[in-house]
């Protein structure tokens, strides 16, 4: 009896090695490494001109992921700093650097500083955050 269980645990545990390398990878929550962000304010004049905070960025991505960003809240500082979101979703996209955008309008007329966040912790501290006029 104890000779079959024995057998049978065997079985069930090669059967669970072969089922997971089948399974796909598990996508990250945040990337490994990111690298060149900032931040500005783009208030130039023109038709239909309308201030607009851009935040940029390149996050280091593993194969079938794409990061984005997303806007979060203001702090109530005077200016208030940005609070951005950093996030991984899957997709079929290759490995490796992917530029990261992200346009918030109207933008307010002054931040201090932007700060990328993803799960929980900073990955970036923008400041100052300039205005180009």
């Amino acid at each position: 009896m104890i000779r079959a269980l024995g057998i049978a645990v065997t079985a069930l545990l090669a059967a669970g090695c072969a089922t997971m390398e089948d399974e796909p990878m598990a996508t990250p929550v945040c990337p490994t490494e990111t690298r060149g962000w900032a931040a500005w304010i783009n208030a130039m004049p023109g038709p239909d001109a309308t201030p607009t905070l851009i935040v940029t960025g390149e996050a280091l991505m593993p194969e079938d992921a794409t990061a984005t960003l997303t806007a979060g809240p203001t702090d109530r500082m005077m200016p208030p700093g940005q609070r951005v979101t950093l996030a991984v979703e899957p997709s079929d996209q290759a490995a490796g650097w992917q530029s990261v955008r992200l346009e918030i309008r109207p933008a307010l007329p002054a931040y201090s500083s932007v700060i990328v966040g993803c799960d929980g912790r900073t990955v970036a501290a923008i400041s100052p955050v300039e205005t180009a006029q």
